[in-house]
């Protein structure tokens, strides 16, 4: 079994996982002629914009003649031709210059852990204990600090609930990696550096004194802890 995430998009739709449970799935925008396996909200989507196969142990994508095209990892596809999809593939929706306004990203069941809540990393309690300054809403994808929302971006946010599943635990870099840049291709890639950007971005919105986190810390050479 397989699994589409939407990473980006529609507000209403960003976040959400479809189940790939059956041999074929179109993708599309709801209309009163036509109810696709899985909807998607923005107007760039024609009503049967994409199909989904599976055939054997394999994943075949192809675009059903969208008005506003389709890509597979980057590359624009052609219209009724078949595409294989591999572990982290990215498919894009409603093509504008060289990149799609909405990406999905597939993931296979057999080698990712990708379901609503995340599987807990190794020896971690996997449940978001309470946490007296800070409330998270999954269901809005809202964050209270202090009993007052913050406006995160979306790496924010999700940096912000995966330490806040596992509060009171170390969370390694490179489990930090896999939780907010799943969609990455080559999670090597992603630097020290582009970690450590996020949290101080993230620290300057929930910390009493950003210079002094107490909210936030650091385990020299093991990672980050929310407490």
């Amino acid at each position: 079994m397989a699994f589409l995430t939407v990473k980006s998009g529609d507000a209403e739709d960003a976040g959400k996982i479809f189940t790939l449970n059956k041999s074929s799935h179109i993708i599309g925008r709801r209309t009163t002629q036509s109810a696709p396996d899985i909807e998607l909200n923005d107007e760039v989507v024609s009503r049967r914009h994409l199909e989904i196969l599976q055939q054997g142990n394999k994943y075949l994508l192809r675009d059903l003649g969208s008005t506003n095209g389709s890509m597979l990892d980057d590359d624009r596809i052609i219209p009724d031709r078949l595409y294989e999809l591999k572990h982290n593939s990215r498919i894009g929706l409603g093509v504008e210059g060289d990149r799609a306004r909405i990406v999905l990203v597939f993931k296979e069941s057999e080698s990712t852990n990708i379901i609503h809540r995340k599987a807990a990393p190794a020896g971690k309690q996997g449940k978001a204990p309470a946490v007296a300054w800070l409330k998270v809403d999954e269901g809005k994808k809202e964050a209270l600090v202090d009993g007052e929302q913050v406006k995160l971006s979306r790496k924010e946010y999700e940096l912000l609930l995966f330490l806040y599943r596992y509060a009171g635990n170390v969370c390694s870099r490179d489990e930090i990696i896999e939780a907010v840049w799943s969609e990455s291709q080559d999670p090597a890639a992603i630097s020290d550096a582009t970690i450590d950007q996020l949290i101080h971005r993230l620290r300057e919105k929930v910390e009493p004194e950003p210079a002094r986190p107490v909210r936030i810390v650091s385990k020299k050479a093991f990672g980050y802890m929310l407490v």
